[in-house]
């Protein structure tokens, strides 16, 4: 038991984010977001472009 009441007394002390808070968290998530995006898009692009020259040089066609 003295667990559980240790664990309330700690939830007591958390405090909520403030709206600036929240607002700085959004920005930073999209910021995450868009550019894991570019980063894959580009990974994607720089593969597809060297599997297409790998290609073209093993079956001898351009």
């Amino acid at each position: 038991m003295r667990f559980f009441y240790d664990s309330l007394e700690t939830v007591k002390k958390l405090k909520r984010p403030t709206r600036k808070d929240y607002i700085n968290l959004t920005i930073a998530i999209f910021a995450a977001v868009i550019l894991g995006g570019l980063y894959f898009i580009l990974l994607d692009t720089l593969f597809s472009n060297g599997y297409q020259i790998f290609y073209s040089i093993m079956t001898g066609t351009n």
